[in-house]
């Protein structure tokens, strides 16, 4: 049980799981919208650090997001370790609501498709109180070839006639499911979402992957996002720039080595040797490689790992997350960690040298990954180690 004092268990805290790759006019509407469910004393935000859950890097850096942040509303910004982002939606969502949790959130709130809570929560009690029948049955259908997130739906059908498509939606029943199995004192809220989860349309409200395709195809963007001129002026990321690391990394690493890296199973290795020399591009190489089994993102964050050179067990023992560490503040954040300091159960920390975990090594890893594509790479390294993350308003 978390210990805090009694003027903190007396508030009522809202944390946003977020990426923000970019943020966007839909992102404020979603902190405008989750603070008018009730008064809540503050605002935090869990934020994907350089790469995000759908396997490829975030189009700007984590300072840049986190400081927009901070200015539409937000008044804490906790880094999402890369340890839990580039996975699947379960251990995201378990690494998001555990630092929530710890950090002493009391509500989150989702965007999703379906937009009722009552969806998520019947749903994640039923899996609660079916472990075994719907652990079975997922396994059995991946036996079959079906990738996980099907299987599941498979599941679902049996236990209750129910289904969970899309990829908002089943990050939402991913969260509930972390609450409820941990009884974790936090209280979910879901809104319909305003535009669709991938469409290339631009609106006033578009999706992050409208805005991206924008911003990389040199279109108008601007009423589409806040500081739209800043995304002219700084460095962009985007994961088809890694592809001549990825041939190098590959191409010089044994079946063996392939095999140890993390997310590269049941033969992936040698698809991986067979198709790296024949494809120009990554997008090429993904397409080679996707298939039913395994989906684009999937194969985007193996991509990653392997880039890295994470292995399984670099993987394995960073997973435990026992540390917070802040992005961003504004003076209420910063009032709110000197209220916990002496009593939040993880560790709260700001830069890299002020604590010592294998989940902070992979993070510089993936710093110095991003480097690669920076125009100024040792800014952007040491940033890590000396970042200021006060926002003065």
């Amino acid at each position: 049980m978390l210990n805090y004092p009694l003027e903190v268990k007396a508030m009522r805290i809202l944390g946003l799981i977020v990426e923000y790759n970019p943020f966007h006019n839909g992102h404020i509407y979603h902190i405008q919208k989750a603070k008018s469910l009730a008064q809540f004393d503050y605002t935090i935000a869990i934020m994907s650090s350089s790469f995000v859950q759908r396997g490829e890097p975030a189009i700007i850096d984590k300072w840049k997001r986190s400081q927009i942040a901070i200015e539409y509303g937000v008044d804490l910004v906790i880094e999402l370790p890369f340890v839990y982002t580039c996975q699947s939606a379960d251990y995201f969502a378990k690494g998001a609501i555990d630092l929530l949790a710890a950090i002493g959130v009391t509500d989150i709130c989702f965007g999703s498709e379906d937009g009722r809570i009552s969806t998520f929560v019947d749903i994640a009690q039923a899996i609660f109180q079916h472990q075994d029948v719907y652990n079975e049955y997922v396994q059995k259908a991946m036996k079959k070839g079906l990738r996980y997130a099907d299987a599941c739906n498979q599941a679902l059908q049996y236990i209750m006639n129910k289904e969970i498509k899309t990829p908002n939606d089943l990050l939402g029943l991913s969260y509930v499911k972390e609450i409820i199995f941990h009884q974790y004192p936090i209280t979910p809220h879901c809104f319909p979402r305003t535009n669709a989860y991938h469409g290339l349309n631009l609106q006033t409200i578009a999706s992050a992957s409208a805005i991206r395709n924008a911003i990389r195809n040199k279109q108008d963007f601007s009423h589409s996002l806040p500081h739209a001129d800043l995304y002219h002026h700084c460095d962009l990321f985007q994961l088809e720039d890694f592809f001549p690391y990825l041939q190098y990394q590959i191409c010089t690493s044994s079946l063996q080595e392939l095999k140890s890296y993390h997310m590269v199973d049941e033969g992936l290795e040698n698809l991986l040797y067979k198709h790296i020399q024949s494809c120009s591009s990554m997008e090429e190489f993904i397409n080679q490689l996707s298939s039913k089994r395994y989906t684009r993102p999937r194969i985007s964050r193996m991509l990653i790992h392997i880039l890295m050179k994470n292995t399984k067990n670099d993987i394995h023992n960073a997973m435990h997350v026992d540390y917070l560490r802040v992005l961003a503040m504004n003076q209420k954040g910063r009032q709110y960690l000197s209220t916990i300091k002496k009593t939040c159960p993880y560790s709260l920390i700001t830069n890299l040298p002020k604590y010592h975990h294998p989940a902070l090594e992979i993070e510089l890893k993936a710093t110095r990954l991003l480097s690669l594509l920076s125009s100024h790479p040792q800014a952007l390294i040491q940033e890590e180690f000396s970042h200021i993350p006060l926002i003065q308003s």
